[in-house]
């Protein structure tokens, strides 16, 4: 009897790629696998085509060598790809490689981000945030049935929420412990689920907590808030809650570790002759000196006037750095102001020179001419 195209056994072209292979092996073999397929007196051999042309296709050498002379040159399948083919059919099978134990199952932790300003940085905050996370049913207290009812024990497993599974693969019977297909491996059978969980024993709450913020803390600090995370079940712990601090940027002020730095702009004769200026600051409104001759972008240190230190409480600096303010315009006595200053200082602005007389008598002459 002629046997028939490995390639139409699978349902695959013959360009196929191999995920396309292993993807229809899977597909047809969990189809017609005996177990499945009881009462199908031709499961059983339909099972073993499919596998066998799965072992020649699987390999790309021994797959080269079928396409190039059929049936009479395909070999059989590799002891290596062996272990392939019964690597997938556990999977397919016998699920995950052990069975769950029916003991505490911890709830899983939460994160919520939470944005602050510099000032709560300085003084510290309490926030409140809102949180949404699976928490113990409140209607079945976590049971997973409806109040009134209780759980039965799974006759399949006898509450074990594990059965012995015995498969007839290509290695020969192999007999692994699984979860119980009954009952999902809880070992138990809930005959009226609860009407508000529907028999999962947890539920979606979005809550309001409250969350401390420490003076001084820095950027994407976690703060940890213990148990108020998801709710464990059969008396797992909770898990718990990371509150990630984030800090806004602020118009004024930028952090360096525990100082802080501003700018400030001041007019040339500021600079020069010195002043009293008022800046801000997290605290107010500070009056500062600023020393005769102050170079432009040199940097002032108000000590004590940046953040907290998170673990010792001491207050960085804030650095004041001195910019140059330049006016918009000038009016002529401003400007005839300037060019005194100029010439007094010893500097001559060639833009000026060329327009002034060079003597007395030009001078004289371009007044002449102005009143012609």
């Amino acid at each position: 009897m002629r046997k028939p195209d490995y390639y139409e056994v699978l349902g695959v072209p013959r360009d196929a790629s191999q995920e396309e292979i292993k993807a229809a092996f899977r597909k047809l073999a969990r189809q017609y696998h005996p177990d499945v397929n009881k009462d199908d007196p031709d499961a059983e051999e339909k099972f073993k085509l499919i596998n066998e042309a799965y072992q020649v296709l699987s390999d790309p050498e021994s797959r080269a060598v079928y396409d190039r002379f059929g049936h009479a040159g395909a070999p059989t399948a590799p002891a290596a790809d062996s272990f392939s083919v019964a690597e997938d059919l556990f999977q397919m099978f016998f699920g995950r490689a052990a069975a769950p134990t029916r003991g505490p199952i911890d709830g899983a932790d939460r994160r919520v981000d939470l944005t602050i300003t510099l000032e709560e940085v300085l003084h510290g905050a309490t926030h409140t945030i809102e949180v949404e996370r699976l928490r113990t049913c409140p209607r079945c207290r976590g049971t997973g049935a409806e109040p009134g009812t209780t759980p039965e024990r799974c006759p399949t497993c006898q509450g074990s929420g594990r059965i012995r599974h015995t498969q007839t693969t290509i290695l020969g019977t192999i007999t692994r412990v699984v979860p119980c297909d009954r009952c999902g491996g809880e070992g138990e059978i809930i005959r009226t689920p609860c009407r508000q969980c529907k028999g999962e024993r947890l539920v979606v709450q979005r809550d309001t907590l409250s969350v401390t913020i420490p003076p001084g803390i820095e950027e994407e600090t976690a703060i940890l808030l213990r148990g108020e995370g998801d709710s464990g079940l059969r008396g797992g712990r909770d898990g718990d809650l990371y509150v990630v601090v984030h800090i806004a940027p602020h118009p004024r002020f930028r952090r360096r570790g525990d100082d802080l730095a501003t700018q400030i702009n001041l007019t040339y004769p500021q600079l020069v002759l010195g002043d009293e200026v008022e800046i801000e600051t997290l605290d107010g409104k500070v009056s500062i000196e600023i020393p005769e001759l102050t170079e432009p972008y040199s940097e002032l240190i108000l000590h004590g006037y940046g953040l907290p230190n998170p673990r010792t409480g001491k207050r960085g600096d804030l650095y004041v750095r001195i910019g140059l303010k330049m006016p918009k315009k000038l009016t002529d006595a401003q400007r005839n102001l300037l060019r005194q200053y100029a010439e007094l200082s010893g500097v001559r602005l060639k833009k000026y020179a060329q327009a002034e007389p060079s003597s007395f008598f030009e001078k004289v002459k371009r007044s002449l001419r102005k009143e012609d």
